[in-house]
C-alpha cells in the first residue's frame, strides 16, 4: 500500500512504564534457560529465535513458536496491546485511520508474535543493516520499492554504557536502501557507510518505543559486558503489509518476530 509511510521513524518516549520494564527485566533475567542469549551459538526465546530460520532449522522454530506465544501472553500480558498500538501507529503516522487495516499475526501456531532481544555478551560488531528477516517468506519483496516493512523496538533494559559513547543506543540513516542498493551505500570494505550526512542518533531510554521503516539502515552502538548492569534487553516485533496470504486473504499488516 503506497499510502503507508516510508523513510521515517517514530519515537514514543515512556511508552512502557519503568515499573513494567523492571518487572519484565526481573522475569527475563530470572529465566535465562528460556530466554538465553541471542548472540553467538545459543538461541533464546525457547529456542524459537528467527536465527533458526536463517540457519535452515525451520522445523525447530515451528515446534517452539506456539509454546512461546502462549508463554508471552501469560507472563507478559502487555505484549498484546503493545503490538496493537504499534500497528495502529504505523497506520496513523501514514495519515490513515488507526483501524484502516487489520493487524494480524503471520501465523498463530508457527511464528512467534514478538520476542525479547537479550544480550549477555559483548556487542562489538559494527553491523549496519536493514531488518529484512521478516520477509524471508516473500524473498522478491526485499528488491521492490512497493514493499512496506516496519521494525518496532521497545527498550526494556539499557546497557550501563549508554553514557560512554552511547553504548547500546541506535544510529539510523534517514534513507531507504533496498537489497540491490547496498553496494552504493557501503564503502569498499563492505560494512561501513559511505556517508554519515543522513545518520541520526536515537536514545534507547528505558520504556521508549522506536518504530521505523525496516529498509532504513541502522546499527547498535558497541558495548562491553562486564557485569549485570551492562546487559541490554529490548522487545522486538516486525510488521509488513500484505495484499493477500493463504491464511489472511485480504489486505492487512502482518506481524511476527
Amino acid at each position: 500500500m503506497k499510502k503507508l509511510f516510508t523513510n521515517d521513524y517514530i519515537v514514543r518516549e515512556g511508552y512502557l512504564s519503568e515499573d513494567v520494564c523492571a518487572r519484565w527485566e526481573k522475569k527475563i533475567l530470572g529465566n535465562l534457560d528460556i530466554f538465553g542469549a541471542d548472540v553467538e551459538p545459543v538461541y533464546g526465546q525457547m529456542a524459537a529465535y528467527y536465527g533458526m530460520i536463517e540457519a535452515g532449522l525451520n522445523e525447530s522454530y515451528y515446534r517452539f513458536a506456539e509454546k512461546h506465544n502462549k508463554y508471552l501472553r501469560k507472563e507478559f500480558p502487555e505484549v498484546a496491546s503493545l503490538i496493537a498500538d504499534a500497528g495502529q501507529l504505523i497506520l496513523s503516522h501514514s495519515g490513515l485511520k488507526p483501524d484502516a487495516l487489520p493487524v494480524v499475526p503471520r501465523d498463530k501456531k508457527y511464528f512467534q508474535i514478538g520476542g525479547f532481544n537479550l544480550q549477555l555478551r559483548t556487542w562489538d560488531l559494527y553491523n549496519i543493516h536493514t531488518d529484512t528477516e521478516g520477509l524471508l517468506q516473500y524473498p522478491a519483496s526485499i528488491f521492490e520499492k512497493k514493499t512496506r516493512a516496519y521494525s518496532c523496538v521497545v527498550s526494556i533494559k539499557r546497557t550501563a554504557q549508554h553514557t560512554q559513547d552511547r553504548g547500546g543506543d541506535l544510529d539510523i540513516w534517514r534513507q531507504r536502501v533496498l537489497a540491490q542498493e547496498w553496494e552504493a551505500f557501503y564503502r569498499r570494505d563492505g560494512y561501513s557507510a559511505r556517508s554519515h550526512k543522513l545518520r541520526e542518533k536515537i536514545s534507547y531510554k528505558v520504556g521508549n518505543m522506536v518504530l521505523f521503516d525496516s529498509f532504513m539502515p541502522h546499527v547498535v552502538r558497541p558495548f562491553t559486558i562486564k557485569k549485570k548492569d551492562d546487559r541490554r534487553i529490548s522487545f522486538v516485533v516486525h510488521f509488513n503489509y500484505r495484499d493477500y496470504t493463504e491464511r489472511n486473504p485480504f489486505p492487512h499488516l502482518e506481524y511476527w518476530y
